[in-house]
Order: C-alpha cells, then structure tokens, then sequence
C-alpha cells in the first residue's frame, strides 16, 4: 500500500506544483482528503463487515475466524483492528452501521492525528529557499 500513498502524493504535488519540501501530510491537511491506504482500510472494513452480516448464520466467516487454519486475509484484518484499539469480536457483534461509523471514525481520527503531527514545517518561502533547489522564480521568490 506504500506505493499507492507514494503515487497519491506524487500526483497531488504536480497537481498543486508544490516544491519536494512540503510535506506529504500538509498536502493532505490542506486538502481535507484522506491517503489512499485509509481509504483502502476503510472499504476493506465496510467489505468484511457487510459480508460477516449478510451472510446466512455466518457460517463462512465464522469458520474462516475460528478455524485453525491460518488465513492471512483474516489475519490482517485482526491486526489492523487491533491496532486500531478495537477488539475484532466486539465489532462483529456491533449492528452494521455502528461498527463501520465506529471502524471510519478511528481510522479517520488515527489518520488526522498523524497528518497534523507530521505537517509542521510547511514550506515558508525562505524555507524554500533554503531546502529547495528552485533554479528560477518558479516558486514566487
């Protein structure tokens, strides 16, 4: 997923023609827009969900769950909700809705936090001029 985010901000600066020394996460608070890999986390999420209520008796994700098998889709998903401080067990018996506001909100609460925390520094004209090799009056200086 890193080489999704990598193309999303790759994009976004030639976009906005933004020098390299803006940082990724400015971009992103600027723009009020998640990085791809939240997105991604967020359908995944919405999918397995959807799918664990819709299913008759849940039988399938039931067994994929609790099988000693060892699945690395499940796996992953465990991991990612663990990380996120939410028990897998606890969102499966949430109602549809609940758990997928709850799973979006953290994820978007998580990815916030990040960008606001890695957005210091945005380029300041002398900064630019200062960590930026700008060869002409491209940037306004």
């Amino acid at each position: 997923m890193h080489l999704f985010g990598t193309l999303q901000n790759q994009f976004l600066r030639r976009l906005l023609k933004l020098p390299m020394c803006v940082s990724n996460a400015a971009i992103r608070l600027e723009l009020m827009i998640a990085s791809l890999e939240t997105v991604i986390w967020k359908r995944v999420f919405g999918y397995w969900l959807s799918s664990w209520h819709r299913l008759p008796n849940h039988y399938l994700f039931q067994c994929l769950w609790r099988d000693d098998f060892v699945n690395p889709w499940v796996g992953k998903i465990h991991a990612k909700l663990l990380s996120i401080g939410i028990s897998p067990a606890d969102s499966l018996k949430m109602n549809l809705r609940s758990a997928k506001r709850l799973i979006e909100q953290r994820l978007a609460d998580i990815e916030n936090q990040h960008n606001l925390a890695g957005g210091d520094g945005v380029c300041s004209p002398r900064v630019i001029h200062q960590y930026c090799y700008c060869k002409n009056a491209r940037y306004g200086l």
